[in-house]
């Protein structure tokens, strides 16, 4: 038996040393590329070990390069524009851009506006521009994809749009009204939540826009008739006066009127208001396609002239001293008793949330009340108490049985 036991432990020491080798082999790719100590702690660092947080590092760079890019790239997007209005707009403003040489301010990578004042006919003008999120692939790559899974009304996805507002002096005499030219393609997304458009109506007849020799790509909402005949004209031969003195047909049919996306006359707040008390806010708001070069961008300065001839029109009409853009009494009649038929229906709508704000309020002090009260109780009071309810809860239940069944 003692030789057997031996015999059996030489064989495993044996072997032992035969797998040893095989042991202590390392692959390539587990070779430290450094070796160190700290104190009396070795260290070695083995890059096979963190490819995770390698791949986590590279991603991170690479978001880091193309967030530069993406913000150098919205940059370069807007110079164009910029330069050829700026040039524009100091002929008709006093003060354009931030006062000093910088003329736009940018809000993050793909937001930016530029400011200008001192006109007359016009508060302040803001042009905003709304640019495609070129620094984040992760929006590039995620708003398409979300359009294509889920079909919003509306697409997520951003194009480079800029975006004039002239801001009208307030005119407390006389309602403005909601007047707007919207390019087809746009319609439904130009529309989509917004209060102000929901006063005009959108004239679908098959010749609405030809016969105001206005071109067929865009669509005419207006609230009234009156405004539609200010703006472009009566239809046929007997509006081409009108139309030729305001100049606004022409440029929207010029080349520049590709680029337009809407042409919006309002005095209603973009968002629906809270309150029954809706500040007059009269303005002309330009939406365009972003022009890509100057010599784009030049090619739109007509529909820029128009709009500032519209401007100068509605501020000669408000002050009594020009007809061209002046609606008719019964017009104005209409106008302010829609509007007036609007606050009833906000203050109604108001007076309705405070009184369900005050219920909650009677309902929570309530409970709350009766917990306390149930709290104060002793366990036998708190079980009688628990067994009430749930028959009175029992009850209630047969009760709507019983009327379902009927």
């Amino acid at each position: 038996m003692e030789s057997v036991a031996t015999r059996l432990q030489l064989g495993v020491q044996q072997l032992g040393a035969v797998l040893d080798p095989f042991r202590t082999v390392r692959s390539a790719s587990d070779v430290p590329l450094w070796r160190g100590k700290i104190g009396s702690v070795q260290l070695e660092f083995v890059p096979h070990h963190f490819y995770v947080q390698g791949m986590v590092i590279v991603l991170a760079i690479l978001y880091a390069i193309n967030s530069y890019i993406g913000r150098w790239r919205n940059r370069q997007a807007v110079r164009a524009f910029t330069e050829v209005y700026t040039e524009a707009l100091r002929e008709e403003f006093a003060l354009v851009g931030a006062g000093d040489d910088t003329v736009l301010v940018w809000n993050g990578a793909a937001d930016a506006m530029l400011f200008a004042s001192g006109r007359r006919g016009v508060d302040t003008l803001q042009a905003t521009f709304k640019l495609s999120p070129r620094h984040d692939w992760i929006q590039s790559i995620g708003f398409p994809l979300y359009d294509i899974l889920w079909l919003p009304a509306t697409p997520t996805q951003v194009q480079d749009r800029v975006t004039l507002t002239f801001r009208l002096p307030r005119n407390e005499k006389q309602a403005l009204g909601t007047f707007a030219l919207i390019d087809k393609h746009a319609l439904q997304r130009v529309r989509h939540k917004r209060y102000d458009l929901l006063f005009a109506k959108v004239a679908d007849g098959d010749n609405a826009s030809s016969a105001r020799s206005l071109t067929e790509q865009m669509a005419i909402a207006s609230e009234n008739g009156d405004l539609t005949d200010r703006f472009l004209g009566e239809a046929g031969s007997r509006g081409d006066q009108q139309r030729k003195q305001l100049g606004l047909v022409e440029a929207m049919n010029g080349p520049g009127g590709r680029f337009v996306e809407s042409f919006v006359v309002t005095d209603q707040p973009e968002v629906r208001p809270v309150s029954a008390n809706i500040p007059s806010v009269d303005r002309i708001a330009l939406t365009m396609r972003l022009p890509r070069t100057k010599s784009e961008a030049q090619q739109t300065l007509p529909v820029l002239a128009a709009v500032l001839d519209v401007v100068d029109a509605l501020w000669l009409a408000s002050n009594g001293r020009n007809s061209l853009l002046q609606l008719r009494p019964e017009t104005q009649a209409s106008l302010k008793k829609t509007r007036n038929e609007i606050a009833k229906v906000l203050e109604a709508e108001v007076l309705e949330g405070l009184e369900k704000d005050e219920k909650e309020d009677r309902d929570e002090a309530r409970r709350k009340a009766q917990q306390e009260k149930f709290s104060k109780m002793t366990p036998a009071e708190q079980a009688k108490r628990k067994q009430v309810e749930k028959r009175r809860a029992q009850r209630k239940m047969q009760q709507s049985q019983t009327v379902r069944q009927r």
